[in-house]
């Protein structure tokens, strides 16, 4: 077989359908929702977090007199992470369209890993903003926000890096050179690979030794 014939099959092999193009266009595009909500989450978090750290101490009498506010945060908290779930149903469902792929399917068990490991950490946030008679209720509210906001780096971090890099790659099939001009992109494509220029300037030279 040709390297052409070669290049044309791998071609053939991995175009992929307009329709399923769509499912992975509406794939990406509800996991960048879910990103959004999840910078949201952890930016709402902060409300509590970043002074929490900053107070030397919280005094019980503190904490029982705004406990009020806290409950209602609490509830806000609760109903963000619900918010977060159902996008999660939406991305695997349409990730999962794809799980003939194998990589898909490691892809989509990591993900359940971390959203567990999230709703984990919640759970544990949610009863530590409700513990009002511990004696370290402040450090408890810190520590389990940190786990939380640890977990929400790693789920960041995944989704780009590997489920949407993923997803761009070996179906919608982007490049690097999806982002810039046709112009641009048309020279690049038409000028030669530098491999092939030094060969040819090296059988230049060697014709006039001859």
């Amino acid at each position: 077989m040709s390297l052409r014939k070669l290049a044309e099959t791998i071609e053939l092999s991995v175009q992929i359908p307009d329709d399923e193009k769509k499912i992975a266009a509406s794939a990406v595009l509800h996991l960048e929702k879910f990103l959004k909500k999840l910078n949201a989450f952890n930016k709402h978090l902060n409300i509590i977090y970043n002074p929490f750290k900053e107070f030397q101490s919280v005094s019980d009498d503190s904490v029982k007199k705004y406990r009020s506010a806290l409950w209602t945060y609490r509830g806000q908290i609760a109903e963000n992470f619900q918010e977060l779930k159902d996008l999660y149903g939406l991305c695997v469902k349409d990730v999962g369209y794809f799980d003939s792929d194998t990589d898909i399917i490691q892809l989509l068990n990591a993900f359940a890993d971390d959203m567990d490991g999230f709703e984990t950490q919640e759970k544990t946030l949610l009863n530590a903003l409700a513990n009002w008679d511990t004696s370290n209720y402040k450090d408890n509210i810190v520590n389990t926000i940190t786990n939380v906001k640890q977990e929400i780096a790693e789920m960041r971090q995944m989704i780009n890096d590997r489920i949407i890099d993923h997803i761009n790659t070996n179906i919608l099939v982007k490049d690097w050179s999806d982002g810039i001009s046709d112009d641009l992109k048309k020279s690049i494509k038409e000028k030669e690979p530098l491999i092939v220029q030094l060969y040819k300037e090296r059988e230049e030279q060697l014709k006039k030794l001859i």
